[in-house]
């Protein structure tokens, strides 16, 4: 990760465009950066492509689909948070900008900070992330 100087009016931009307690200032940044239109267009200018996401490699490996989704519940708080998995593994949250991270997407939703990997549950398997981590390190190592 990198640090940037911004200015005073900069960050007064940001704080406007950011929800309060969710928000980062480096995901208003990415909301508003990355946030294309239906043909690829940023404010008419080609948009920039995001690399894979670090779901990319269950991808891969069969061990999630595009379209899969995932779930987070809260049942003292009465919630259920959901998030799709894209095609290049990167986590869509409605509401909110895509997300490379899984650590991050369910912080946005929750407000705090909180392990994405031991707490997403994958619907069709019914498997938490962590749970598919292993299973991929498995195969990793067994050569498969």
């Amino acid at each position: 990760m990198r640090n940037i100087k911004i200015d005073e009016d900069i960050y007064a931009l940001l704080q406007r465009h950011a929800e309060p307690f969710v928000d980062s200032e480096n995901d208003v940044l990415r909301r508003l950066l990355l946030a294309e239109d239906a043909d690829g267009y940023i404010d008419g200018a080609p948009a920039v492509r995001r690399g894979p996401g670090d779901l990319m490699p269950y991808l891969d490996a069969g061990l999630l689909n595009a379209g899969d989704e995932l779930v987070h519940e809260q049942p003292r708080k009465g919630r259920v948070h959901r998030a799709l998995v894209a095609g290049d593994g990167w986590l869509e949250v409605e509401g909110h900008p895509a997300f490379r991270q899984v650590s991050p997407a369910l912080k946005a939703l929750v407000g705090n900070e909180i392990n994405g990997w031991g707490q997403w549950t994958h619907v069709a398997s019914g498997r938490r992330l962590q749970e598919l981590r292993d299973e991929l390190l498995r195969r990793q190592a067994n050569g498969t």
